[in-house]
């Protein structure tokens, strides 16, 4: 081979489909098809050349990524609504595989919430106190003598919150830097 193999797929090509060559739609037994083509046509041990032979490793392993993703139904679901940072979401191994396509549109928006949600916890850091004070010797005032008789109508001891202070902080940055 006389020509550079990355003119045939560019090495930062995220569409699977394209660099599979099927359509959007293509079964499983297309998919093979056109795997175990591109298999054979850029295996490494297929090119002596080291330029060429480095060339084909990463198209290689482009190809093989694109079919495992497009091969597991689930992750083709995701792959077909978020592209290829959809699969790179931390937490996504917990999500069931039988999930629709809108079940998992809303668990992965679910999930970027979260995630700026922390990103801004980080960033922010906040911090917030609550102190209550709490009168309640009544609760153990009442039975210091030794006459039980004279137990309150209610037989509830009075307690009240006589003081309540509440506090909270964030950090801002005041720079971008």
């Amino acid at each position: 081979m006389a020509t550079s193999l990355e003119d045939d797929v560019e090495p930062n090509n995220q569409d699977y489909y394209s660099l599979l060559n099927v359509r959007k739609e293509a079964t499983l037994e297309e998919l093979k098809s056109s795997y175990r083509r591109l298999c054979m046509l850029y295996h490494p041990d297929k090119h002596r050349d080291p330029e060429l032979k480095r060339q084909a490793e990463q198209l290689f392993n482009q190809v093989q990524q694109a079919f495992t993703v497009l091969s597991d139904d689930h992750a083709r679901a995701i792959y077909d609504i978020f592209g290829t940072k959809g699969l790179e979401v931390e937490g996504w191994e917990v999500v069931e595989r039988k999930r629709t396509p809108a079940e998992i549109r809303e668990e992965y928006d679910r999930l970027q919430r979260e995630r700026e949600e922390r990103r801004l916890q980080q960033r922010t850091n906040p911090k917030g106190t609550i102190s209550v004070g709490v009168d309640a010797t009544d609760l153990f005032d009442r039975f210091d003598d030794d006459d039980f008789e004279e137990v309150p109508s209610s037989g509830f001891p009075h307690i009240e919150i006589n003081k309540m202070h509440i506090s909270q902080s964030i950090e801002a940055p005041l720079t971008k830097r």
